[in-house]
């Protein structure tokens, strides 16, 4: 039984091969499409599941509000003082595990007699985390070599995960690193008191390269209740019965008596909330220390990912419902024979399956491909995570699904078949005429997902380039950027070696100037309280401002258009400020030519800041966000980044780069000379909208492609349903173009009426999309009639070959073989 459905079936979809083709190429990249999105889903739907009671951790956040910002702001971090509260003044917890990261410049080995020590350093500096032994508690790991209890019972011990016990000491195994020396800094030193291998299912804590160590008391000595820092985190675990609620509402309440005075001075607040452990890898506020995950963008690719499925079925159940008039015959001698209504619908699913299957074996080779092609958008450690009984299940029901839904329609048509109409010879009307009607509404179904897509990828492009070329308030062209690495400008050797490098190059005719400071858009920013009032009884004003650093030559080389008033004087430290637009704003200050000579005060310390010039508002960070007030002074300090401004002629850059790490060179030794162009800086900020663009534009191709699978399927097979109607015409005198003309008007008609249905739902969605930008495009018509004519012309290339190859044909030879 079995090998005749086996033979039949192989000789059937070999005489069908054209559709055989167009059914499996559709539904193996949608099922591919799905594969790649179930894997990210479920690896980020992984996280943290695997601890050791899981559900009952929870990490103290802190959230704030102000006058400034209302609606709040958050921060993975709690003020150093929260973590002895927790653990001596609250009863009930069972567990209080802080995760203090700390930062050492560069670490020396000594790995025994006769050989000199080893010093290595990292660009981004070598992390520790300090914390208590409960943490080895909390969280699992498998113990290489040492004991958990006492390995962290000593401010000179430290633990170190298997990838960084490798990193310093590649020829020796976990037990032998056990008691060697580490010297942090040249003046911190450690005995290595363990060795750890890492849990190996995703989680939120532990990274291959990892450094524990014991906190202790005066790593609190900095440390006040009117502060936070992201790179303290902590985390505690309640006894059974301890409602976590009870932790806050006592910890807050001793958070209040501290900073009452603050908070109504200044009018803002400051509280902690719990965020259980379950929530963590999808809390972006709170992901200091850790990588999350955007629970929108996922639903966003499971929706996307199901639509392309949908496409592909219907794909599907168009060229099957299409094709049944040429299988009448057979559907027909079946029933004269015996065959039931099951027999036909079993039959017709058991093709869907085997065409399903096949599809699903080509899916797998072309994800192969597709991972290669978008590494960069998978998240980092995907394929350390293969949970192979999830995703055999996953596409088994994958399979089933996509049989049901695509065979089920055209199997159940099947069975309606009229054996009367088949002996007559009338296999056009085997089915009824209903099926017609349906099958436009599954093209313009499709076209109208890919006319949504198309729509907004146009509107995301538009978008994107508006951000990369708006004027932001300061010029960026051939602007190159070196920042000094912090662990050499804190070196006593490199001491102010920035101002000599800055003064050589002044002297290079090769540029066109030197500044140094920090870039005027960039990630991220520092701020000051600043208060100011006007000298005439009114309310004191109060808000935060940012700050960026530069030195005399700084505004000049960026090209900030000056208001009023003159440059900041060279100083050591923070004295005279240039403020922009927005700030007058915030304080009330009517023009900037009457903001010259004011002082801003910074409460903290009571220091007075007097306003000298006025710059015109620019993008500190980007367009996503508003203009923020902006104060720009000097500081010594900070001023460890170059700011390189190259001549006008691009034939000139490489000589004037190489000059300049010439002089680099010089000043700095064997330091690294890395430059960035700025405005490739720039466009990292928009990292996030090139990968959605790319998305999105990846998603509309194979919609569009999908789509005109079945379009030219279904073109196919008109044209040779009407093989005799065109003869007919051809030899009456129709025209070539009349008859490609005929056979595609209809086609183009559905293509229409889908334009007309998704423009109002795209126009809705990417205004929506738009509102997350503070700088953004306004949707114009001639947007939706690009995607309109693009539409049209897809579809008719995609239906013309075939239009045209029928209009061509010998009408003779036509006319005979019907």
């Amino acid at each position: 039984m079995l090998k005749n459905f086996l033979t039949a079936l192989s000789r059937q979809l070999w005489r069908n091969r054209l559709f055989t083709v167009l059914n499996i190429l559709g539904l193996s990249v949608s099922i591919c499409i799905a594969w790649i999105i179930f894997r990210m889903v479920a690896y980020e739907y992984s996280f943290d599941k695997k601890i050791p009671d899981a559900a009952n951790i929870y990490q103290v956040v802190s959230k704030s509000k102000s006058e400034d910002n209302p609606d709040g702001g958050g921060n993975a971090g709690v003020s150093k003082p929260v973590v002895n509260v927790l653990k001596n003044d609250i009863a009930g917890l069972k567990l209080v595990v802080p995760m203090f990261y700390q930062f050492r410049q560069f670490a020396t080995i000594n790995e025994g007699k006769g050989k000199d020590p080893k010093r290595i350093e990292k660009e981004d500096d070598i992390e520790q985390v300090a914390t208590y032994p409960d943490y080895f508690k909390m969280f699992d790991y498998t113990w290489l070599a040492g004991d958990k209890n006492t390995a962290l019972d000593a401010p000179d011990k430290v633990v170190l995960t298997e990838a960084r016990a490798r990193e310093y000491f590649p020829l020796l195994s976990p037990q032998q690193v056990v008691g060697k020396s580490i010297a942090y800094n040249d003046t911190i030193l450690r005995r290595v008191s363990g060795v750890v291998a890492a849990p190996d299912y995703p989680n939120s804590f532990s990274k291959d390269n990892t450094e524990f160590v014991l906190l202790v008391q005066k790593d609190f000595a900095d440390g006040s209740w009117d502060g936070v820092n992201s790179n303290d985190l902590l985390f505690f675990k309640p006894s059974m019965g301890k409602d976590p609620k009870q932790v806050l509402t006592q910890l807050n309440a001793i958070n209040l008596k501290h900073n009452k005075e603050s908070f109504d001075k200044y009018h803002y607040s400051r509280w902690y909330e719990t965020l259980p452990l379950a929530e963590k890898h999808f809390a972006e506020k709170f992901g200091a220390q850790t990588r999350t995950a955007n629970k929108m963008v996922l639903n966003g690719l499971m929706i996307v990912g199901g639509f392309l499925l949908l496409l592909a079925c219907i794909n599907y159940i168009n060229l099957s419902t299409a094709l049944l008039p040429q299988r009448a015959k057979e559907i027909g001698i079946r029933k004269t024979l015996g065959s039931g209504v099951k027999e036909l619908v079993l039959r017709f699913m058991g093709e869907t399956l085997v065409v399903t299957l096949l599809a699903a074996l080509l899916s797998l080779g072309l994800a192969w491909f597709a991972v290669k092609l978008f590494s960069d958008f998978l998240p980092e450690g995907i394929f350390d995570y293969m949970n192979y009984p999830a995703m055999i299940l996953f596409m088994l029901v994958l399979v089933a699904v996509v049989s049901l839904f695509s065979g089920l329609y055209p199997a159940w048509l099947s069975a309606r078949v009229n054996t009367v109409n088949v002996l007559k010879g009338m296999t056009d009307k085997v089915v009824g005429s209903n099926r017609i009607s349906l099958r436009k509404g599954l093209i313009i179904f499709q076209f109208f997902v890919a006319q949504v897509f198309i729509i907004g990828a146009l509107i995301m492009n538009q978008q994107l380039r508006f951000m990369l070329h708006k004027d932001l308030g300061f010029n960026k062209d051939a602007v190159i950027t070196v920042t000094v690495p912090y662990r050499v400008w804190k070196d006593s050797v490199f001491k102010d070696k920035q101002f000599v490098l800055k003064n050589e190059l002044s002297k290079n005719t090769a540029i066109a100037g030197v500044a140094l400071g920090k870039r005027p858009m960039e990630g991220g920013m520092v701020g000051w309280v600043l208060d100011y009032s006007d000298g005439k009884g009114g309310e004191d004003l109060h808000h935060t401002v940012n700050v960026k650093y530069g030195d005399t030559d700084y505004l000049h080389l960026y090209g900030f258009h000056l208001l009023a008033g003159r440059n900041f004087n060279a100083a050591d430290t923070a004295n005279e400020i240039v403020v922009n637009q927005q700030t007058l704003k915030a304080f009330g200050i009517k023009s900037p030519r009457d903001a010259l000579g004011k002082f801003l005060i910074q409460p903290a310390n009571h220091k007075m800041y007097p306003i000298v010039g006025v710059v015109g508002d620019f993008n500190q960070f980007g367009l996503q966000s508003a203009i923020d007030p902006v104060l720009i002074t000097t500081d010594k300090k900070q001023l460890t980044t170059f700011n390189i401004k190259l001549r006008p002629d691009p034939a000139t850059w490489n000589n004037a780069i190489q000059s300049v790490a010439t002089s680099w060179k010089k000043i700095y030794g064997n330091v690294p000379f890395e430059y960035k162009f700025y405005d490739e800086t720039i466009e990292k900020l928009y990292q996030n909208e090139e990968r959605t663009q790319t998305l999105v534009r990846t998603a509309t191709g194979i919609a569009i492609f999908i789509s005109c699978l079945g379009l030219f399927g279904l073109a196919t097979l008109t044209a040779f349903q009407r093989t005799k109607e065109v003869g007919i015409r051809k030899v009456l005198g129709a025209s070539v173009s009349g008859i490609v003309t005929l056979l595609s008007r209809q086609f183009v008609l559905l293509v229409l009426v889908s334009v007309l249905l998704a423009s109002p739902v795209a126009w809705w969605l990417m205004k929506k999309w738009l509102q997350d930008y503070a700088f953004r495009i306004n949707i114009e018509w001639w947007m939706f009639l690009i995607a309109t004519i693009g539409a049209v012309v897809i579809a008719l290339l995609t239906v013309s070959y075939q239009a045209v190859r029928a209009a061509t044909a010998n009408p003779v030879k036509s006319l005979r073989t019907e």
